[in-house]
C-alpha cells in the first residue's frame, strides 16, 4: 500500500499536506506483516497449509499435485466461538422499533454470522456504515481486513491509539476481458477521497462519478463549514487486549496445526513402511506364495525357512498426534468433545466443564463486539437525522442484547444423545434430561412413560409361542421353559 500513498501524493492536489502524507505512508508500510498474517489465517481456515508430501505419499493418498493434505481444525476453533455470537435485538427508547427494521432490511441476521466469524478468524473486520438514497435508511455492509491484495484498513493516531486517522478501502473492478481496474477510497472524518488506476496499473488518479464533487464532503451541512461526521467505519477487535488491532482465535493455532499435519504425515509414512508384517525366506524361492488372508505359506524347498517380521507399534505417533489435539483444544478453551478424537462420551458434567471456558471467551466477545454494533446502530442514527427525515435522539443509548450463550445448540445435545446411546452409556430418563434440562421431574417422568410405552407398540407380532396346540402358554409350560409335550 506504499505504492498508493505515492501515486497519492502525485495524484491529490490539495487535502492533507506533505507531512502528514509522508507519515501516512509509513504507517501503510508498517502494515505488511499484518496484512500477511490476515491472509496466512483465512487460508489455514480454508485448509490451506501448505503441508509437504512426498510423491509416494501423495500417490497412494490419490491426490492431485494441487490438492491441499491437512488435518484441518482451524473452523472448530473458530466456528464455536462465532456461533456462541448472536446479536437477539437492540434497547434503544424509544428508538428500538426503527433499529430492528434497519437490522432487518439489511438482513443482518445473516451478515452478522459473516462479521462475527471474520473478527474471530482475522482478529480484525470492520462495518461501513452509509446513507441508501434510494432506500431512505443507512446501509451496512461487512468488509474484510485489508490482506495485501484488496479490503479495508484503519490507521491510527499515535497518541490516541483508538481514535482513527483514515480509513483506507482497495478492491479491484473486472471490466471487460482481462480489464482489471483498481481502486481505492479514503475515508476521513469530514470528507471522502476516491480514487482509480484507469484499469493501467500505474498512477492513481481522482475518481468521480457523474455530478459528485471530489472530495466528496462528509459533514452534517454537506459542505465545507459543517460539522464533520466522522469516519463511518466500525472496527471489531477479536481479543481486545487494548491496542489498535485484535488477534485472530488462529494465531497460536498456526504453528500447532504446522505441527499436526507433521506428525500425521509422519504416522501416515510409518504405517506405510513399518506399519505391515513382512514376510522373509531363506533356502529356497517365494514363487507362487501368497499372504492373503486364509492363504498358507509353504514352499517344497527342504531347505527353506520362512518367518516375518511384525510391524511396528503405531501407538506413540497416534498418541503424539491426539496430544497435539488436546493442546490445541487447550490453547484455545474450545471443549474437547468439539474435536471427538476418542471413542469415549463425557460426561454431562465435564461436557459443562469444558463449555465453561468458551462461554467465558464468548461473553468477553460479547462486550467488545457489542459495543461495536452499538457504534454501528449510532452512526446510522446519525445519519439518519443529517440524510433522512430525522428526529431520533442520538443522546438516547443503545444496548445490544445478545442471544442465549450457556444453553448447549439443539444439535449439540442431540449430537451427545447419539453418542451415549451408540455407548449404550445412559438410560431413556438421562437421554431426556440432557434433551430437556429444563424440565421438571414430573414432565421427565411423563415423557419417559411415553417413549416406553411407544417401543413396547413398535415390538413386532411374532406369532403365537409354542406349546399348548399353538395357542397361549400356560403357567406350567412356561415354567417348564415353553415347551409344550
Amino acid at each position: 500500500m506504499a505504492t498508493v500513498m505515492t501515486a497519492f501524493q502525485q495524484a491529490q492536489p490539495t487535502g492533507i499536506d506533505l507531512v502528514q502524507r509522508a507519515y501516512l505512508e509509513w504507517l501503510e508500510s508498517q502494515e505488511n506483516e499484518r496484512a500477511a498474517k490476515y491472509a496466512q489465517f483465512r487460508d489455514y481456515y480454508a485448509g490451506e497449509h501448505l503441508t509437504q508430501l512426498t510423491k509416494r505419499m501423495r500417490a497412494f493418498l490419490e491426490l492431485k499435485t494441487d490438492q491441499e493434505f491437512s488435518l484441518n481444525f482451524c473452523p472448530i476453533v473458530v466456528d464455536s466461538l462465532a456461533e456462541k455470537l448472536k446479536v437477539a435485538k437492540f434497547e434503544c427508547d424509544p428508538d428500538a422499533d426503527l433499529l430492528a427494521e434497519w437490522w432487518k432490511l439489511n438482513r443482518m441476521d445473516a451478515q452478522q454470522a459473516v462479521v462475527h466469524l471474520a473478527g474471530v478468524r482475522d482478529g480484525d473486520t470492520y462495518v461501513l456504515v452509509e446513507w441508501d438514497n434510494e432506500k431512505k435508511r443507512p446501509r451496512f455492509t461487512q468488509e474484510n481486513a485489508y490482506d495485501g491484495t484488496q479490503g479495508l484498513h484503519v490507521i491510527y493516531g499515535d497518541e490516541r491509539h483508538l481514535e482513527p486517522v483514515v480509513a483506507i478501502k482497495r478492491w479491484t473492478i473486472t471490466s471487460g476481458r482481462n480489464v482489471k481496474t483498481r481502486r481505492t477510497n479514503l475515508y476521513y472524518a469530514d470528507r471522502i477521497e476516491k480514487y482509480t488506476d484507469l484499469g493501467t496499473g500505474q498512477a492513481w488518479q481522482p475518481f468521480a462519478e457523474d455530478g459528485q464533487s471530489w472530495p466528496i464532503p462528509w459533514t452534517d451541512s454537506g459542505g465545507e463549514g459543517g460539522v464533520p461526521l466522522g469516519i463511518p467505519i466500525v472496527h471489531f477487535r477479536n481479543k481486545d487486549q487494548g491496542y489498535s488491532y485484535g488477534e485472530s482465535e488462529l494465531e497460536d493455532v498456526v504453528p500447532m496445526s504446522n505441527a499436526l499435519n507433521k506428525t500425521l504425515i509422519d504416522l501416515l509414512a510409518a504405517a506405510d513402511t513399518t506399519g505391515f508384517r513382512n514376510y522373509w525366506m531363506t533356502g529356497g524361492k517365494p514363487e507362487g506364495m501368497s499372504t492373503a488372508p486364509g492363504s498358507w505359506l509353504y514352499n517344497t524347498s527342504p531347505e527353506a525357512r520362512i518367518g516375518n517380521i511384525d510391524g511396528a507399534d503405531l501407538t506413540g505417533l497416534i498418541s503424539l498426534k491426539d496430544s497435539v489435539i488436546f493442546d490445541i483444544a487447550r490453547l484455545t478453551r474450545t471443549p474437547l468433545s468439539s474435536f471427538q478424537i476418542t471413542g469415549q462420551v463425557a460426561a454431562a458434567g465435564t461436557l459443562k466443564e469444558q463449555r465453561s471456558g468458551l462461554i467465558a471467551k464468548a461473553r468477553d466477545r460479547q462486550t467488545v463486539f457489542g459495543n461495536a454494533w452499538e457504534d454501528v446502530m449510532a452512526f446510522g442514527r446519525k445519519l439518519h437525522n443529517v440524510f433522512g427525515p430525522g428526529g431520533m435522539n442520538e443522546e438516547a443509548e443503545v444496548s445490544t442484547v445478545w442471544a442465549d450463550d450457556e444453553k448447549p445448540d439443539d444439535s449439540e445435545l442431540a449430537t451427545q444423545v447419539e453418542l451415549l446411546t451408540r455407548a449404550q452409556a445412559a438410560s431413556t430418563q438421562q437421554k431426556v434430561i440432557i434433551l430437556h434440562p429444563d424440565w421438571t421431574e414430573e414432565q421427565v417422568a411423563k415423557e419417559v412413560a411415553l417413549i416406553q410405552a411407544e417401543q413396547a407398540m413398535a415390538v413386532p407380532d411374532i406369532g403365537p409361542p409354542a406349546g399348548n396346540g399353538g395357542g397361549a402358554m400356560t403357567p406350567e409350560e412356561m415354567a417348564a421353559g415353553g415347551v409344550g409335550e
